[in-house]
């Protein structure tokens, strides 16, 4: 109740700047939280710097505070912007909203806001932050971190360019509720810790609660190809690179690729401190390098970043991960025997591999090498949370982009598998259960993300799931491109027609760097890459109903009738009238034969109507009686699970 009334005192602060145009779309959110998707077709408000929040009762918004994270500007001339909420001026871990806007009006908004904030929320910490650090460290337990090492420190400050530049990590207050958690209800005010540790390797956000100084939870920040493990170019024939003259040689350095991207490419030799790593050189820029520490390697990893970088900026003018040049820099030859590669928030390594799991062949194969870099990029857009379903979707779009950037670079040598290179395939996105991995959305060898089914999301258990689960976002994907039919684990028959490699990628770029954030769902990916694919081809078009069958056949949203007895076709064009509604409305639309139901959901989740209907092959026209005790305000009107549009009840 308290909510509700500072709810209305903002409205009545900000309803006459903002009008009272109600979004054509919107998701209702979670008890507590705002909508997780909102847009406007047309006359959507003016962007003042913030997110607005629709207030469903009054039909009017109000202005949203938070942190700016970034802002981003795409080929269609929409300018993503994302936020971080805070409350009491501090942030809210997981708390992300990214608004998209044209010609200075908001079009859209994705995410998840905290309307009601938890009674009783601390605002000051009752232990030290260096209590609540040595609790982190404990937790963590390595024997040695990246900060007691003075070569590492010293690599920082240059890296950085920064004097004060340190691995040693520093408290900050903020707003901690497990990702699982989709309401945010459980808010704990913490201190959020970056740990580098060297032995054993990683790096994770550590979150203490700031009253007690109990660990809460953590958020891997290492990014890997596999938890298991992993010029003449030893895996793509010869290849042209730039590299840099230096010192009467050559280095493996470029300072301005595709719109001023510095590529760099260094030699760890077989040790674990950056600090001690060296270029690469070569006296005539013939980069023949076979040796035996495997040489010919690192050009692999060379051209690999050059392709990731090419492919960014001639599909989508895209400047390195964050649009902006950041450095792409790439480490070869970690320590010895390490069949792995990964992305540690800032560069990319790569083991060797080892002779019991590949050969030895290290990790540096072209699909690894865009995969790993993805990475990076969803650091700098969406910054996906390394558990669960968002990392499993985190994990997934590094395999598209890794997939799609080998098949751009080296179409003769493309294949739909990860790892073939050196010896060792990782996963197949045209075959998932060959590899154990599921095909459908809680299908066979689907990972379970409940807490009764991963209570502790750790790297022994794969953070829930993540290189298992990401298996249902790669069949989507290799559907979209290829197209395909079959029958679901959950007895759909589905029939996807492909849309060819650009036109997929286009779509999953434009989900990934424009609408998701740090806590999204598949359920969320279904619904902002339909809106990807309405914004680039247009509503109805053949990609947006393909994005939808191919999203029904991995049982995202869909997909879970018995085959052959859908009920409706793939997308169906739903008309709704009158609009707004006083006290019955209809529902035209083209479908098959067979019984429904037709549902009208309340923005909070309240369902006022749920009608068993019978339809038949061709226009259907359905009446719906409003019960008198509906309160006016807008409304959610879903027909057989998908959603016919929103509908304002006088």
């Amino acid at each position: 109740m308290k909510t509700k009334f500072i709810l209305a005192v903002s409205i009545a602060a900000f309803s006459l700047s903002y009008g009272q145009n109600a979004p054509d779309k919107l998701n209702p959110g979670k008890n507590g939280l705002h909508a997780d998707f909102m847009r406007f077709e047309k006359n959507g408000p003016a962007f003042k710097g913030n997110p607005v929040l629709f207030d469903e009762t009054s039909q009017r918004f109000i202005e949203a505070k938070g942190l700016k994270l970034g802002v981003e500007k795409d080929q269609l001339g929409f300018v993503t912007h994302r936020f971080q909420q805070t409350v009491n001026d501090i942030p809210v871990e997981y708390g992300m909203m990214a608004v998209q806007t044209k010609d200075g009006k908001i079009v859209g908004e994705s995410g998840k806001w905290v309307l009601q904030v938890p009674s009783g929320i601390e605002k000051k910490a009752n232990i030290s932050e260096s209590i609540a650090l040595q609790n982190a460290l404990s937790f963590v337990g390595a024997a040695s971190y990246k900060w007691e090492n003075r070569a590492e420190e010293e690599f920082i400050k240059k890296d950085m360019n920064d004097p004060n530049a340190s691995f040693a990590p520093k408290g900050e207050l903020v707003y901690y509720s497990d990702p699982s958690d989709e309401r945010l209800t459980q808010l704990q005010l913490a201190y959020k810790f970056d740990i580098y540790s060297e032995k054993p390797l990683g790096r994770q956000h550590v979150f203490v609660d700031a009253k007690n100084g109990k660990v809460l939870g953590v958020n891997a920040l290492i990014h890997d190809v596999n938890t298991p493990g992993t010029a003449v170019t030893a895996y793509s024939g010869t290849r042209s690179i730039m590299t840099d003259s230096y010192n009467g040689s050559y280095r493996l350095r470029e300072t301005g690729r595709s719109g001023g991207t510095a590529v760099e490419t260094y030699n760890l030799k077989k040790g674990t401190s950056y600090a001690s790593a060296v270029d690469f050189t070569d006296t005539d820029n013939n980069w023949n390098n076979v040796n035996a520490n495997k040489d010919q390697y690192a050009t692999d990893a060379h051209w690999g970043a050059e392709m990731t970088v090419d492919y960014l900026y001639t599909k989508f003018g895209r400047k390195s991960i964050d649009n902006n040049n950041f450095a792409i820099k790439s480490y070869v030859h970690y320590s010895t025997n390490f069949f792995n590669a990964f992305w540690d928030g800032s560069r990319m390594t790569y083991g060797d591999g080892s002779s019991g799991t590949n050969g030895g062949k290290p990790l540096t194969a072209l699909d690894v090498c865009g995969h790993e870099i993805t990475h990076g990029m969803t650091t700098k857009t969406a910054n996906l949370v390394y558990q669960r379903e968002p990392g499993a979707l985190n994990e997934g779009f590094s395999d598209i982009f890794g997939n799609t950037i080998e098949r751009w670079a080296r179409p003769t040598q493309a294949s739909w598998t990860l790892g073939e290179d050196f010896s060792y395939v990782i996963r197949n996105m045209a075959n998932p259960n060959a590899y154990s991995q599921p095909d459908t959305y809680m299908g066979t060898y689907w990972k379970a993300t409940t807490p009764s089914g991963c209570s502790t999301p750790s790297q022994a258990n794969d953070y829930c799931g993540v290189h298992t689960n990401s298996g249902v976002l790669n069949f989507w994907y290799y559907l979209l491109v290829t197209g395909g039919s079959g029958t679901n684990d959950k007895g759909f028959a589905y029939n996807v027609s492909g849309i060819g490699l650009d036109n997929a990628a286009a779509i999953s770029y434009r989900t990934l760097t424009t609408y998701l954030t740090s806590t999204s769902t598949y359920a969320n990916a279904r619904t902002y890459s339909l809106q990807a694919a309405t914004d680039l081809y247009g509503a109805g078009s053949n990609e947006v109903t393909q994005v939808t069958n191919a999203w029904n056949a991995v049982g995202v949203g869909g997909g879970t009738s018995p085959a052959g007895k859908a009920t409706v076709v793939d997308t169906p064009v739903y008309t709704i009238s009158p609009n707004p509604a006083k006290d019955r409305f209809t529902i035209m639309f083209e479908g098959k034969a067979g019984n429904g139901t037709v549902e009208v959901i309340s923005l909070t989740g309240k369902r006022e109507i749920s009608e068993k209907i019978e339809t038949s092959e061709g226009v259907n026209k359905l009446e719906i009686q409003l019960p008198a005790s509906m309160l006016s305000g807008v409304y959610i009107v879903m027909v057989n699970g998908l959603k016919a549009g929103n509908l304002i009840k006088k």
